[in-house]
């Protein structure tokens, strides 16, 4: 890879040896000292971060994220010749660039627009969310004109860390902040040509980040409704006089022996499953060769993917706990089928 020396690039590999392995000490320091600062800054979260997604003693719905920084480096390791051919040319505010003013100049038009439209479009909660991001947007606009893609960035990220902490009062603001400075950084440091390979590992870091309690809930409650019903249809079937009431379900059996009620709980709504697809897909797609829009398909199929595995296993369920036992349906099969359906 290239080392920068002053305003110029001289390519690594045409110097002599030994200026090679002091430029090679000198880039392990700035990533050394940068990463310290990184740590430094945001200890709180990645702590809170360890804590609840470690696989020893986090929260289960979080068990994969363990992997994503894992398949990033791996991502890394693999395009490594690749990335050792690219300069690096940092992202400073004297660099001109078209881009940087076409493209800061559409941030603020955007964000303009949203925080306009957003509370009109759509009132309450929803618009108050989609406000404060078209203002973020505009607030990244204006870094991007001034500081450039780079500086603006990585201030953007250290500002929506803060944000996050008053007077947000929000840990996945918090934990944004943090994938948008590492974003930042690396932009400022090694430029564009090196972030058009390092940028799937970084954004890859948001499917490692816990969503708020507030979000998985109203995500949860309509994916409960849909496997609830389809799982009612599928006992209708097969004969079963079951019905719906909420995110319940409601077996009849007439006099042979009284009714059954089962329950889909937030748990078997799919979310774990889901983010657990979303990053397998992602995996897949981008540590192959494919072209990016194959790659982008092959990540966003598994949302459909997820929802339809989660559908077929509470409607399982529903099928044992009838023509099995209940004993099944709650014990071994409630614990095994989420495993039996990535094989789908």
């Amino acid at each position: 890879m290239s080392q920068l020396t002053g305003d110029s690039t001289v390519v690594a590999a045409s110097s002599p040896p030994g200026d090679r392995a002091a430029g090679l000490r000198v880039n392990w320091l700035y990533v050394g000292v940068t990463a310290a600062l990184v740590v430094a800054i945001f200890w709180s979260s990645l702590w809170r971060l360890w804590s609840k997604t470690n696989p020893f003693y986090g929260e289960g719905n979080w068990g994969h994220s363990i992997l994503v920084p894992l398949i990033g480096l791996y991502y890394l390791y693999l395009n490594r010749e690749e990335l050792a051919r690219r300069p690096i040319v940092p992202n400073l505010p004297t660099t001109f660039s078209r881009f940087r003013w076409v493209s800061g100049l559409a941030l603020l038009l955007a964000g303009g627009a949203g925080s306009w439209a957003a509370p009109v479009l759509f009132p309450g909660e929803l618009g108050a969310y989609l406000t404060k991001a078209a203002q973020g947007m505009l607030g990244l606009g204006a870094l991007v004109l001034l500081l450039n893609w780079g500086l603006g960035t990585l201030l953007f990220g250290l500002l929506t860390f803060g944000y996050g902490i008053w007077p947000g009062q929000n840990d996945y603001v918090k934990d944004l902040g943090l994938v948008i400075t590492i974003f930042g950084i690396v932009l400022t440091m090694c430029g564009w040509p090196v972030m058009k390979i390092a940028w799937f590992p970084i954004l890859f870091l948001i499917c490692a980040l816990p969503w708020p309690g507030l979000v998985y809930s109203r995500i949860a409650t309509p994916l409960q409704h849909l496997a609830s019903s389809v799982a009612v249809f599928v006992l209708q079937l097969t004969g079963v006089d079951a019905s719906q009431a909420g995110t319940k379900i409601l077996m009849d059996f007439g006099p042979l022996k009284p009714p059954r009620m089962l329950n889909v709980a937030e748990a078997c709504a799919g979310l774990r499953s889901l983010m657990t697809f979303i990053t397998l897909g992602a995996a897949i797609g981008f540590l192959s060769s494919r072209p990016l829009w194959q790659k982008i398909v092959i990540t966003l199929s598994a949302i459909p993917i997820a929802v339809l595995c989660n559908v077929m296993r509470v409607s399982g369920q529903g099928l044992l706990d009838v023509y099995v036992s209940q004993e099944m349906a709650e014990g071994v099969a409630h614990q095994y089928f989420g495993l039996l359906m990535l094989i789908p």
